[in-house]
């Protein structure tokens, strides 16, 4: 098994550019990674599933890490591990791993990756708050980011992303508010989870700096994280940073204003979450966020017919689940072959 010497973890609300930043970093010829994200290699260990927990959200803490699943996540990241050019390393190699994850679910798991990597160096990115909830709901409309098809409990459409908890709460809400729940959850989490951790451990970064000027905000991520800005980071931040492999649509100004009516309905909610943040940026030197509601004379859209509502599937270890059918977990399996093996 490998050695992991202060792995990078980057921590961020979904669709706040986190795919784009692990893109960049993991061109680096020092960094390693598995060469995505890390759902399949954490979830598909029963006690860490979704559906094991009933569906009480994808938070994972300090308490459900022992010995046993220490080292089992441990071999597992190792196994997976590639270099900057998708080559598998060595399984007999003993030289320490320099390793970069990023998985939006993280959020809600930093203080179980903190219990894992001791000595991990965290990233936490942030997104300007009405881009970033405009393009959750995009993300929500596009079906392409489906997590949890059928939810037990969720009786408007499959769910989509990171699931927080108190998820339930949300049930017959429009999509804005659950957007915003998603971004809300994630940064509280990120940021209490991080007021516990050495402030040596961790830095901010805005997606804003990241696509503005590429190569300065890389080469302050390479001083952090102690390592190379290599010809190879410093070739590809030498021009405007390429769409991310999970962009939905071109990205354009103001794009968040196709949804600015939802969005201003729920705006004043999401004002301790961003006063928090621009708390943190402030204190580390960045430009903060504007917290001021700006009107802007912007047609109504026009009003569409409700979407009818999902049948409400049991929770998976109820017997109304037919061993034929699809998992809940949203595996693609069917029930027996999943999460039916589980009781």
């Amino acid at each position: 098994m490998h050695l992991f010497d202060r792995p990078i973890i980057i921590l961020s609300a979904p669709r706040s550019g986190s795919t784009l930043l692990f893109e960049v970093l993991s061109k680096s010829q020092s960094i390693f990674t598995i060469g995505g994200e890390s759902h399949a290699l954490i979830e598909t260990i029963p006690k860490l599933n979704i559906a094991y927990r009933k569906f009480s959200s994808n938070a994972l803490s300090e308490q459900d890490i022992d010995d046993d699943l220490r080292q089992l996540l441990l071999q597992r990241f190792s196994d997976a591990l590639q270099d900057s050019q998708g080559n598998k390393l060595e399984s007999d190699s003993d030289k320490s791993i320099r390793f970069l994850e990023k998985t939006p679910k993280n959020s809600l798991r930093v203080d179980f990756f903190n219990a894992l990597f001791p000595d991990a160096l965290f990233i936490y990115l942030v997104r300007e708050p009405k881009e970033n909830i405009s393009s959750i709901m995009q993300a929500w409309r596009s079906n392409k980011f489906v997590t949890y098809p059928n939810l037990p409990g969720w009786d408007k459409r499959n769910w989509s992303l990171l699931l927080p908890e108190k998820w339930q709460q949300l049930n017959r809400q429009s999509l804005a508010p659950i957007a915003a729940f998603q971004w809300q959850a994630a940064n509280e989490a990120i940021m209490d989870s991080l007021q516990k951790i050495d402030s040596n451990r961790w830095c901010m970064v805005s997606y804003d700096q990241l696509i503005a000027d590429p190569a300065k905000t890389v080469k302050q991520l390479c001083q952090f994280t102690a390592t190379d800005f290599d010809p190879a980071l410093a070739q590809l931040c030498s021009k405007p940073l390429a769409h991310s492999r999970y962009t939905i649509s071109t990205p354009k100004p103001d794009k968040w204003l196709e949804n600015y009516h939802d969005i201003a309905k729920i705006w004043s909610s999401t004002c301790t979450t961003l006063n928090k943040i621009n708390h943190h940026l402030r204190q580390r030197g960045h430009p903060i966020y504007d917290t001021q509601w700006q009107q802007h004379d912007i047609a109504k859209p026009v009003a569409q017919a409700p979407e009818p509502t999902k049948k409400v599937l049991a929770q998976p270890n109820d017997q109304n689940v037919s061993r034929n059918s699809p998992c809940p977990c949203g595996s693609g399996k069917r029930f027996k072959q999943c999460h039916g093996q589980l009781h």
